[in-house]
């Protein structure tokens, strides 16, 4: 396992250091930023090149999730009751006389459970636990400030460019470490989120691939199977491309094994976007299913079913079905939804058992409304968003209107012929 330390020097040494004594077969790398501002710059090169990731502190932490979407097994250090309890006891050790102090980053439960179990005699006690809509040189200002009117003796930081800041102007500051025994816990998590990881990654995925609308005919015979010889080496190149393996069942389908963690990501998606339009390019349209399993009977089953739904939309959409029955798709669409195909909750099955609907057509509107932020439709709208035709839309609004579950909120006026639409607002 290689880990990815990302943080400021000091924090990141000492894990480093530790990590070595509990496992020495263990490969670390450290991405150094003294700033929290400049964490989010290595977190890429980090991703690319570790299996998981340790930030030495919620702060660095935060800084990176708020503009990067962290895609590795990860944990932060937190400051606990041994970082507090160390630095104060580093402050008596120093010969300085305090009995109050300004401290930043820790939660203030923590803080008092730390501050009950010693026997220090601190009459005051300033908290700023951490924000990310605070900028380091606020927490340093507010230190400052704290101190400039008296009403501290020291200063407590588990934030490093605070700490340097601070020492740097001759103020008595103290650094909030990184304890062994924190640290200990943070890669014991890393650990089981890795082999978590794994494991899912190591599930089974499925791609079935069916030819819409092809035929033979004599007077084509020579052309098709000219045709069928590139779009076999489409394929193909597709399925060494995710590493997968493929089995050709008749003329117009093709089934893909692979790991899950190959098949189940947004690259692969446009990757499969692509092998449509080549395959589109040379006269045969595709439709796609993907089933995930923990076993290949399973992930083909639900393979399958996602491609019923593929087959049974106008533009073939690609489809997956994951191990928990989770349908998710059109893939890539803006009307993507993702939503559970058995009724698992009381509510639902509740809202199935008065509409009459079942509790998939409950769970898919519910995932819709979810998308479209708003529970108010007309016949129109929701026949486009379940594919069905305006009439079973229709049927569907109104016996939810008389079930109670529904109600007309508006009548829109028609222009030209027709009769006036309904707006009906769902009320669950």
């Amino acid at each position: 396992m290689k880990i990815g330390v990302v943080g400021p020097l000091d924090s990141s040494k000492k894990i480093k250091e530790y990590l070595n004594e509990i496992d020495n077969d263990l490969e670390i790398k450290l991405y150094i930023r003294e700033k929290l501002v400049d964490a989010p710059e290595v977190i890429v090169d980090c991703e690319n090149e570790c299996d998981g990731i340790i930030f030495t502190g919620c702060g660095v932490y935060e800084s990176v999730r708020a503009k990067h979407k962290i895609n590795l097994p990860n944990v932060f250090v937190s400051r606990g009751n041994a970082s507090i309890v160390k630095a104060l006891w580093q402050i008596k050790n120093s010969n300085i006389n305090f009995n109050k102090f300004s401290i930043d980053v820790v939660d203030n439960e923590i803080l008092s459970d730390a501050l009950y179990e010693i026997d220090f005699d601190i009459n005051n006690v300033y908290s700023m636990p951490y924000s990310n809509d605070i900028s380091e040189m606020d927490y340093a200002k507010w230190h400052i400030d704290l101190f400039e009117s008296k009403k501290t003796d020291v200063m407590l930081t588990g934030l490093a460019n605070v700490y340097n800041c601070l020492k740097s102007k001759g103020y008595p500051v103290f650094r909030l470490e990184a304890t062994r025994p924190l640290i200990r816990v943070s890669y014991n998590e890393l650990k089981s989120k890795y082999e978590l990881n794994k494991a899912k990654h190591s599930q089974i995925g499925v791609e079935i691939l069916s030819l819409v609308d092809y035929k033979e005919s004599m007077d084509k015979y020579y052309s098709n199977m000219i045709k069928r010889c590139d779009l076999d080496k489409i394929i193909v190149e597709y399925v060494r491309d995710i590493q997968g393996s493929v089995f050709n069942f008749g003329r117009d389908e093709y089934i893909i094994f692979a790991h899950k963690g190959a098949i189940e990501n947004d690259i692969n998606y446009n990757k499969l976007f692509s092998l449509k339009n080549k395959i589109k390019s040379i006269g045969f349209s595709l439709a796609v299913g993907i089933g995930i399993g923990n076993t290949s009977y399973q992930a083909e089953t639900n393979g399958y079913k996602a491609l019923k739904r593929s087959l049974d939309s106008s533009d073939f959409d690609i489809y997956l079905i994951d191990e928990n029955k989770f349908l998710k798709g059109p893939l890539g669409l803006d009307s993507e939804i993702n939503y559970s195909l058995i009724a698992s909750d009381e509510y639902t099955i509740d809202i199935s058992k008065k509409s009459g609907l079942s509790c998939e057509s409950i769970s898919k509107i519910i995932a819709i409304s979810n998308t479209r932020q708003s529970k108010i439709y007309d016949t129109k709208e929701l026949a486009t968003h379940l594919n069905i035709s305006d009439r079973s839309a229709r049927r569907i609004l109104n016996k939810l209107v008389s079930k109670e579950l529904a109600r007309v909120c508006a009548k829109g006026t028609s222009e030209g012929v027709g009769r006036p639409k309904n707006l009906v607002e769902l009320l669950f």
